[in-house]
């Protein structure tokens, strides 16, 4: 993700902000797939939703005089992740999944084999400390980061595996949406399937209970598409004693208990909140608060503005004015009503929905399954405003002009990975060879 590091993440950074190169990188790659791909931009879908975005943003602009470029650059990252997702919808179709997740994969055997290294040789921790430093360790050029068991990355005597990502959790929700990218190709389906060994151990490695209840779902969610009594009867005997078993791990335990006891949550963080909001200046970032919390105190914000919200500024909302500027609200289940309103909420929502189901369509698959890992995922991590997330939820609106009856997608793949890789590398001598020849 660009956020892994303080150079990376000037990709989505301010728009005055330096260095430029990371900045204009994804730009600079997006025209050369433009000049390779014609597309056209005359499209009802994109037409009718940035309309409505604009006039949402310049209702919001005008509510909180919002003219400074710090401010003004949130928005101009929103219609860039639109731009960005319509490009790659109308350029790779449904070919979109099986290319993020055979990048996925990559990156993740990639990153597999570093961590183990950093697991089984603790000596190596002078190593990775040689490079660049973030928030929870450090990154090893981009591809890895490397958590630093001294900031508490670290469950069981076993650091986290982070990947690419800059912590683990944000890691996992990638993993999933690949996972789901590989159940939409093969089903359910571990033999001669490598791709899938690779992700469910890098989802393993995060020790993540939000990548870990979303797998959990997604497999048992997968299967209500041929739902019967024997597949109720082995749901519950498969998927209860797995989960009980996930939930009786330490970590898993401890997290789940502490989430779970809101009201002394709520009233410890009050007291952290007087006391940092006393030995801190305004707006300087502190931690970001629990995943529960944070649904709690979205609510406030939405209460304060339900229809219009407080837009993409977390400084804007009621919980930064009035109650501390130092946290940040982590989560976006509630944190779309709380930013957009209660109406544009829905809306986007709604479009999540018909993209699930879209999706589930052109696969012959379940229909509900991408919906239902969005809302996990939103319950620790916002995902709306990513490029490669949005391209996945306005997938749909953005694909309606193309009957499905034209589409002709490889719903379930029978054949193994080595196989496919093979055809995939034949495809491409013939493209090479008929070039030659022309």
């Amino acid at each position: 993700m660009a956020q892994a590091t303080s150079y990376t993440s000037r990709m989505v950074g301010g728009l005055t902000q330096r260095p430029l190169f990371p900045f204009i990188l994804p730009i600079l790659l997006t025209i050369i797939l433009l000049d390779r791909n014609k597309i056209s931009f005359s499209h009802n879908g994109l037409s009718m939703f940035l309309f409505v975005m604009g006039s949402w943003t310049a209702c919001i602009i005008y509510k909180e005089s919002l003219f400074s470029n710090q401010q003004l650059s949130f928005y101009f990252f929103l219609f860039y992740a639109i731009i960005i997702a319509y490009i790659h919808v109308r350029v790779f179709g449904n070919k979109l999944f099986p290319l993020y997740e055979k990048i996925m994969v990559r990156l993740c055997a990639i990153t597999l084999v570093i961590w183990a290294i950093a697991v089984l040789v603790p000596s190596s921790a002078s190593f990775f400390r040689g490079f660049t430093p973030t928030g929870f360790g450090y990154n090893v050029f981009f591809i890895f980061t490397w958590m630093d068991p001294r900031y508490g990355q670290i469950e069981n005597g076993i650091i986290r595996n982070a990947g690419f990502s800059w912590e683990p959790g944000r890691f996992s929700v990638m993993v999933l949406l690949a996972i789901y990218c590989n159940l939409l190709r093969n089903g359910i389906k571990f033999k001669n399937n490598r791709s899938i060994i690779i992700l469910l151990l890098s989802m393993l490695s995060t020790q993540s209970t939000t990548g870990y209840v979303g797998t959990l779902a997604l497999y048992a969610f997968w299967g209500l598409k041929k739902i019967s009594m024997s597949y109720i009867l082995g749901i519950t005997f498969v998927m209860i004693p797995i989960g009980y078993y996930a939930s009786q791990l330490s970590f898993m335990q401890e997290k789940i208990l502490k989430q779970l006891d809101l009201d002394y949550e709520l009233q410890k963080f009050d007291k952290q909140i007087d006391y940092v909001n006393e030995i801190s200046q305004r707006n300087e970032y502190i931690a970001s608060v629990g995943r529960f919390q944070a649904i709690y105190y979205e609510s406030q914000n939405i209460k304060e503005d339900p229809l219009l919200g407080y837009g993409l500024s977390p400084s804007n909302s009621y919980f930064s004015t009035h109650i501390s500027s130092n946290f940040v609200l982590t989560g976006g289940i509630l944190k779309i009503f709380g930013q957009y309103g209660i109406p544009l909420g829905l809306l986007l929502y709604f479009f999540l929905y018909k993209s699930s189901a879209r999706i589930g369509k052109e696969y012959g698959v379940n229909k509900g399954a991408l919906f239902v890992i969005f809302l996990i995922s939103s319950i620790s991590y916002p995902l709306f405003l990513i490029p490669v997330f949005s391209a996945f939820w306005l997938y749909g609106l953005f694909r309606k002009d193309i009957p499905i009856e034209e589409l002709k997608p490889k719903a379930i793949n029978t054949k193994s990975d080595e196989e496919t890789d093979s055809e995939e590398e034949t495809e491409e001598v013939n493209k090479d060879e008929d070039i030659l020849h022309s």
